[in-house]
């Protein structure tokens, strides 16, 4: 492929940063000796195969190196050049394409209505699985957790033709990572999520196996909220399918991973979410119950609205003379009861409704927060 054909306004945007951690992300490796203007890169495959990346992006010639780079990056992958160029000039990101295959989309072009539905099934399926990384459970009452509302705020929306398609970047600095797994973003975790539980249904189609889905243990992607959000995204027509495909940041890439991953959904897939959607809002939702514990980490951080802290902490709570550990979400006037607590060594009593997690437990919905034995407010247990 010709430089000249990849668009000039499109490569000159692209930083040397981006590209050297594109190629780096693919197992290239940097030449030793060449520095300046240029760097080389050798190919995993061949110590004779090179590409040079422009350290310059002031040069004059330097979209046309970039796009030269790009092209070779393409050949390499087995992607298309306008592919790679659309993703490095994006901040680091996964991308989530979504293709759909059908008489309406041929042209290229759908209802507006139909856009809007696939997009909006799109937003609450990805909220869903962003959701379920923190808790996987059936049904979500709320889909709003900071983390989550974050991980979606930072995705980027572009189109293209030849079918209907939709292609999201889920930039991978988007929030904070899980603690205890900071080496995967949560953007990652979210993704991975997505494309797992995608593959879970298609799975069941194929054993004739739905019930299975129903355990959120062993498919914990799987909820309700994200079987509504694939519905809407169903096209019409009988033989009509949707395509995901997944594109890896290669700025994050383990030496186990594929850098891609497809997966065609067709109507029998859809068929199934559509089932299991109401069946999963009917699973019963755990109680609220009463906590007793000790404040064992303060992770609240202060915003720019707000100069209190608020946010997760982690207990030790004791249960029946045995203790477990849990974290939730404060709001400002809970975390501040729970730094003066902490500082205190005082005990602090609550009610929530806990979920049991594989890692660490988490406590939602805290209400009725105090400091037991602290003031006159202690309502004790």
């Amino acid at each position: 492929m010709n430089t000249n054909d990849l668009q000039a306004d499109i490569a000159k945007l692209v930083t040397p940063r981006a590209l050297s951690a594109y190629a780096e992300g693919l197992g290239w490796s940097k030449v030793d000796g060449v520095n300046g203007l240029i760097s080389a890169y050798r190919s995993p495959l061949s110590n004779s195969r090179q590409i040079i990346i422009p350290n310059d992006a002031a040069l004059d010639d330097y979209a046309e190196r970039a796009s030269e780079a790009v092209i070779r990056l393409a050949a390499f992958e087995g992607r298309s050049p306008q592919e790679v160029l659309n993703h490095v000039v994006l901040p680091p990101s996964d991308m989530i394409r979504f293709r759909e295959i059908s008489p309406e989309a041929e042209a290229g072009d759908v209802t507006l209505e139909h856009g809007m539905r696939v997009l909006e099934g799109a937003k609450r399926s990805l909220l869903a699985t962003a959701r379920s990384v923190a808790i996987p459970q059936a049904y979500h009452p709320r889909l709003s957790r900071e983390d989550a509302k974050q991980f979606l705020s930072r995705c980027r929306m572009s189109t293209a033709r030849g079918s209907f398609i939709l292609t999201l970047a889920c930039q991978l600095d988007s929030t904070v990572a899980i603690p205890g797994m900071e080496a995967v973003p949560f953007t990652r975790r979210v993704t991975s999520l997505f494309v797992d539980t995608l593959m879970a249904l298609d799975r069941s189609v194929q054993t004739g196996k739905a019930d299975d889905l129903l355990d959120s243990v062993k498919c914990p992607g799987v909820s309700a909220n994200f079987c509504e959000g694939l519905s809407l995204m169903r096209p019409d027509g009988d033989r009509s399918t949707l395509t995901v495909s997944a594109a890896w940041s290669r700025s994050l890439l383990s030496n186990a991973a594929k850098p891609n991953l497809q997966i065609v959904l067709r109507q029998e897939l859809f068929g199934v979410a559509e089932e299991l959607a109401p069946r999963l809002r009917s699973v019963p939702q755990p109680a609220p119950g009463w906590f007793f514990g000790y404040v064992k980490e303060l992770c609240g951080q202060s915003t720019v609205e707000e100069s209190r802290p608020a946010g997760e902490v982690r207990f030790t709570l004791i249960d029946q003379e045995q203790e477990f550990q849990a974290r939730a979400d404060l709001s400002v006037n809970d975390h501040a009861k729970a730094v003066e607590a902490y500082r205190l060594s005082k005990p602090v009593q609550f009610q929530g409704i806990l979920h049991r997690l594989p890692r660490v437990n988490r406590i939602e919905i805290v209400e009725r927060f105090d400091i037991l034995g602290f003031g006159e407010n202690s309502t004790g247990l």
